[in-house]
Formats: structure tokens, C-alpha cells, sequence
């Protein structure tokens, strides 16, 4: 058989890589729309305050200021470059400003991500797939909180690891300003060493070795050392350990063990991994493989890192599907049911309504705080963690809170008094009580336990409605 002419064969790597970057442009604007709404995360809230106060009074408080309960017990901020950055981005464009940042780090991380999926060999379907797939099981965690730094690093740091393997091994040195960068944005960082000593063995078992073993070393020290190179100091191993403990235990949502009810996308990728393992074999290297499952067991005790779980599997998602992107005809097919798809969600969440953005109309209690401030129910208020956000945000310093989402900063018989204290009434008053709490604001009291945790000869419902219920104590003040 006779060779295609010249013209047809530069034909079709034009046509190869148009499609290439449409699979990628389609990829990014699903990402988009994914990180795209409406600011709905409370912890938000404490972090706005925080960069609010480091502006106003040039230091970082390093203690809880802001609850009633315990104001001077000491809080491990590692967040403080995003609070900074979240307090002049509200004061430039409010909460629309916020939102977009989130948009904005979410596209970048899976941007680095599948730039390195492309960089290590997969082609631009399993590419565009393994990245898309990494972000719906990271979904759960597309909020504006400090983790999305953590997303960018990690993409930046497997694009540098990658380039290593290109014959750049200079690259790898920026490991170290990338590490000290991330440092002052999340305790994520934690995970750069993780990754970079599971990478590097790994590709010491793939006879593919980043660089000698003596450099190797010296980077991971220096990365190491760079994961507390912030203000807090040795605050970072601290934070590790407190999860080990209390934080394991802690009833939170984000603390509990992955479940395929909630996290169906977590066993999905845990399957793609393990498909691409069976059908590939040492072709998806070691490398890719040991960051992977290393990290595969923490997310699925704490579902807090099943994001962070996914971008770094991504790669090897990307890497077992690369047998499958050969053929331009699957490119077609998978570029057009990736356009119908998008388009199709896009017109059903959006139709009849303007893009929404900025502050989300239910992300609290907005009448019921109303009506506790009107009534001057305030001061000694209970509340529980994701209004207390709220609130310490919106109220602080007139009023302070009975507790709100930053754990650390409130001592552990505390966190366990809450969580072990039984609903009775006379238990749950004999904490309140303890606190000097004389009235109190439930949110969600069609599934808040504690709901009726209220004794009505010594309390009195004051305000209900659907989404929340206010309570004050039967006393002559009120």
C-alpha cells in the first residue's frame, strides 16, 4: 500500500490537533460551569473576617478572638494569604468577586492537571476525561475555601514532575518556591513532600529516575522545611496531628468516611484506577500509580480529601485509557457528545434565570438572624457551626459566637461536650447553661437534632419558620 500524499498526511495532524484543543477548550468550559454559582459555603465567613482584620491591623491574631466561649484559646492559622486575598477581593467586588476566584482556581488546577495528563502521554480523550472526571468527584469540594489553593499546587506540582521525565529536570527545583507559595494559603501543603517522595520512588521502581537520588533527597528536605515556611511557624504539624485525634472523631460532615450514596464519583475514579492497572499494566508506571493509591485510603476515611485524591489520580485514569484515543473518529464522537452534553446542562440549570453568582439567598437564616438581632438575642447566643460563621462575620466585635467552623480554635472537651452531651432537654440546658447562653438559633430543624433538645417551661420558641427556629430562655431579661 502506498503512502497518503504529503498535503493528506499534514491534513490530518491539523484535523488531530484542532480536535485536541476542542476536546480541551470543551473540558475547561465543563469545568467552568461546574465551579461556576452562587457563594454557599459558610466557612467562608471566618476567613473573610480574619483577612479583614490582618488588613486593619497588619498581624495575623493567632488566637480565637471572635466566641464567647473560649476568645484567647490560641487558633493554628494557616490560611491567611487566601484570607488576605478573599478580604481585598470583597472589598473590590463583593461577594461576585469571590466567586469568580473560586471559578478561577478550579479552572487553573484542572488546567495543570490536564496539561500533565497530556504531557505524560495520554491522549487528549483520556485527557479530557480523566480530568473531567476528576472534578465531578471533587465536586463536593468546589467551595470558596482555602482548599482550591491546594488543588492549583498539586496540578502545578505533577506538571513539574512530569517535565522532570522530559529531560527538564532543572524544573524540579521549583518545587520548593511552588511548596513555600502554598504554604501560606492551606495546611494542604502537607501533601507536596507526600507527593514528591511517592512520585520519585515511583519512578525509581519505573527505572525512570527524576534525577539522582542525591538530588532527589535534597529537594524533598528542602520541600519538607519550605511546608512550614509561614507565619504559624511549626503550627503545621500540629494541625496534622489534631486530625489524628479529636478530628477523627469529630462528628462533621466533611470528617466522615467516604459512602457510595453520598460519594458515587469517588468509587467511580477507584474503579478507572483500577481498570486502567488491569489493562495497562507497567505501561501506567509506578509513578502515577503510588501517589495514587497511597492517597486513595485517606480520602476514603475523610471525604475531605477525596478532591484532592482525585486531581492527583487523574494522571493515571488518563495514562490506563490511553489505548482507547488512537482513532479521530472517537475524537469526533466524544467532542460532539461532550459539546451536547454541556450545552444541555447549561440550558436546563439556566433557563428562565440569569446566570447566578455573588451571595446565595439561603446560604443562612437570614430572618431568623434578623429577628435575634431586632430582639437583642444576640449576645449570649447559641448557634451552631456554619451560622456562627455567619454571624462572627456579620456581628464581631459587638457580638461574639458560641462557636463557628475554625475546630482547632476551641479546646477538645469542648468539641466532645457537644458532640456526647445527650438531646434531653435537662442535659443540653446544663450545657447551655455552663456558657451562659440565654438564647439559641437552629437552622435546618427539620433534620437538627437537637431541635428538640429544648425544655418549653424554661424556653420559649420565639421565631419559626422553614429553615430555622429561635429559642429564648424564660428569664426576666426577655
Amino acid at each position: 500500500m502506498s503512502a497518503p500524499p504529503n498535503g493528506a498526511s499534514c491534513q490530518g495532524g491539523h484535523a488531530d490537533r484542532a480536535l485536541a484543543v476542542a476536546l480541551g477548550l470543551a473540558t475547561l468550559l465543563f469545568v467552568i460551569h461546574r465551579a461556576l454559582g452562587p457563594m454557599d459555603e459558610t466557612d467562608l465567613f471566618f476567613h473573610l473576617k480574619i483577612g479583614q482584620l490582618i488588613l486593619a491591623r497588619h498581624a495575623i491574631p493567632f488566637r480565637n478572638l471572635f466566641s464567647f466561649t473560649y476568645p484567647d484559646h490560641p487558633d493554628p492559622d494557616l490560611s491567611w494569604g487566601f484570607q488576605v486575598t478573599v478580604a481585598l477581593l470583597y472589598r473590590a467586588g463583593g461577594f461576585v468577586a469571590v466567586s469568580l476566584l473560586k471559578t478561577a482556581l478550579v479552572t487553573f488546577a484542572a488546567m495543570l492537571v490536564h496539561r500533565a495528563c497530556r504531557r505524560g502521554g495520554a491522549g487528549p480523550l483520556a485527557s479530557a476525561a480523566a480530568t473531567a472526571l476528576a472534578v465531578v468527584a471533587a465536586e463536593q469540594r468546589i467551595v470558596e475555601r482555602p482548599h482550591l489553593v491546594t488543588f492549583v499546587g498539586l496540578g502545578a506540582l505533577l506538571l513539574l514532575l512530569v517535565e522532570s521525565e522530559r529531560g527538564r529536570a532543572r524544573l524540579l527545583w521549583w518545587i520548593v518556591p511552588l511548596t513555600i507559595a502554598w504554604a501560606n494559603f492551606h495546611a494542604g501543603v502537607f501533601l507536596a513532600p507526600v507527593v514528591l517522595a511517592l512520585y520519585a520512588l515511583g519512578a525509581e521502581l519505573d527505572r525512570r529516575p527524576l534525577a539522582p537520588r542525591r538530588t532527589v533527597l535534597i529537594l524533598l528536605a528542602l520541600t519538607t522545611l519550605a511546608t512550614c515556611a509561614t507565619p504559624a511557624g511549626l503550627e503545621l504539624p500540629k494541625y496534622l496531628l489534631w486530625h489524628t485525634g479529636l478530628g477523627a472523631t469529630r462528628i462533621i460532615e466533611e470528617f466522615r468516611r467516604a459512602d457510595l450514596y453520598d460519594d458515587p464519583w469517588f468509587f467511580v475514579m477507584l474503579g478507572a484506577c483500577a481498570v486502567a492497572c488491569l489493562r495497562r499494566g507497567r505501561a501506567v508506571g509506578m509513578r502515577r500509580l503510588l501517589p495514587a493509591l497511597a492517597l486513595a485510603p485517606l480520602a476514603f476515611r475523610s471525604v475531605r480529601f477525596v478532591a484532592e485524591w482525585a486531581f492527583v489520580a487523574a494522571p493515571l485514569v488518563a495514562a490506563g485509557a490511553g489505548g482507547l484515543t488512537a482513532q479521530r473518529r472517537l475524537h469526533r464522537i466524544a467532542l460532539a457528545l461532550a459539546t451536547l452534553l454541556l450545552v444541555t446542562r447549561v440550558a436546563t440549570a439556566r433557563i428562565g434565570r440569569p446566570l447566578a453568582i455573588g451571595l446565595a439567598p439561603d446560604v443562612v437564616p437570614f430572618d431568623a438572624i434578623a429577628f435575634a438581632t431586632a430582639r437583642g438575642l444576640r449576645a449570649r447566643m447559641y448557634s451552631d457551626l456554619d451560622v456562627g460563621c455567619y454571624l462572627l462575620w456579620e456581628g464581631w466585635p459587638r457580638w461574639q459566637v458560641f462557636q463557628d467552623a475554625r475546630l482547632p480554635a476551641y479546646p477538645d472537651d469542648f468539641h466532645r461536650a457537644l458532640d456526647r452531651t445527650p438531646l434531653a432537654p435537662a442535659a443540653f440546658d446544663a450545657l447551655l447553661q455552663h456558657y451562659g447562653v440565654d438564647a439559641a438559633l437552629l437552622d435546618e430543624p427539620d433534620v437538627n437534632m437537637r431541635s428538640g433538645s429544648f425544655d418549653p417551661d424554661k424556653w420559649a420558641l420565639v421565631f419559626r419558620s422553614s429553615d430555622a427556629l429561635v429559642f429564648a430562655r424564660r428569664i426576666p431579661k426577655f
